[in-house]
């Protein structure tokens, strides 16, 4: 009978190799994608809201997460986003304090191999490999084609953020589109166009009170592109005892805007679901992690130096009659906070 000699030797390597390579695979494909999640500031309450939605998202599909503010100092964010490289983040989440500087938090994430998502806020000429937002023209759209279709003819007063923000342009841009033809018609007159430096709402509400002062006009129509700027000229028709005569729009739906939209003080805001924001760009996070795929979803925005694969969520109008089945709805506010 022949024997079959075996090399137990030879074997016993290729099963330790084999268990040794299976262990190092399963640990690389189990690892946990570490998300870095830049904000400009904790001080807003949208902030807030999208620091917990984010961190809760990226928990619940077996993420990291590091979040952190740079209190309003982009200089502050630049070293946070070097910090967190340095400890080995896989995705940069950035909403940005400087959308110019923070091109040079692109370069150091880029010489890691760390791709960067801009949140809610483009950063310019820089190699910028995402953008998630809203659609911006559309809020623009909504609040023009909303006041026009109560005030189709009048004096209107067009009081955008500002101008370093491109946000803002989106945003005026899809006003200027809706009521372009009732000013070629000769119904609409802009009898006042700002930009407002930092979205400020004291600003804001100066740039109206030297409108007021100077003019003998009372415009019929302000269409304030953010909550924050229209609440302070909400302040000041008051003490002109405008209030409720003027149309003012907004945008974010803040709880002082809820709040004067409930008492006639302000007409709509452009609600734009953060929850919705914060988990789509938790989710892309991770796929990017991962090396999903995600190209057919995104549109292309030039960011001044790159097309960016770009995301954009749609926003919702809200008014005094559909508040609680939105804003309510949502779980944004409760109808207590409203109604204070």
């Amino acid at each position: 009978m022949k024997r079959i000699k075996i090399n137990y030797g030879r074997r016993l390597f290729k099963l330790i190799a084999f268990i040794l390579i299976s262990g190092i695979f399963m640990s690389f494909s189990n690892k946990e994608p570490k998300v870095g999640f830049l904000l400009p500031n904790l001080t807003l309450k949208r902030y807030l809201k999208e620091k917990d939605f984010f961190s809760q998202k990226i928990k619940e599909l077996g993420g990291v997460v590091t979040v952190l503010s740079a209190n309003d100092d982009d200089k502050l964010q630049i070293s946070q986003a070097e910090g967190l490289l340095n400890q080995g983040t896989d995705v940069l989440v950035l909403c940005s304090v400087n959308t110019n500087t923070a091109a040079a938090i692109i370069r150091a994430a880029h010489a890691k191999s760390v791709p960067v998502i801009a949140y809610d806020r483009l950063i310019s000429n820089g190699d910028l490999d995402y953008f998630l937002s809203f659609d911006n023209e559309k809020v623009g759209i909504c609040m023009a084609e909303y006041v026009t279709k109560i005030k189709p003819e009048g004096k209107y007063i067009l009081l955008g953020g500002d101008k370093s923000d491109q946000n803002a342009k989106w945003v005026k841009g899809g006003q200027i589109k809706t009521i372009d033809p009732f000013v070629k018609a000769g119904k609409i007159k802009i009898v006042y166009d700002i930009y407002v430096e930092d979205w400020s709402g004291e600003n804001a509400k100066h740039e109206i009170q030297k409108y007021l002062d100077l003019s003998s006009d009372i415009p019929d129509v302000i269409l304030s592109s953010n909550d924050g700027m229209a609440a302070s000229v909400i302040e000041l028709l008051t003490e002109y005892n405008l209030n409720k005569t003027v149309l003012i729009t907004g945008q974010d739906a803040d709880i002082e805007a809820c709040r004067n939209i409930v008492k006639g003080n302000q007409v709509m805001t452009v609600y734009k679901p953060l929850k919705d924001l914060a988990f789509k760009a938790a989710e892309l996070s991770i796929r990017i992690a991962r090396k999903e795929k995600i190209s057919n979803e995104c549109v292309i925005i030039n960011n001044g130096k790159v097309n960016v694969s770009s995301i954009l969520l749609a926003p919702k109008i809200v008014d005094k009659d559909n508040i609680k089945s939105t804003i309510v709805a949502d779980g944004f506010f409760t109808e207590d906070e409203i109604n204070q």
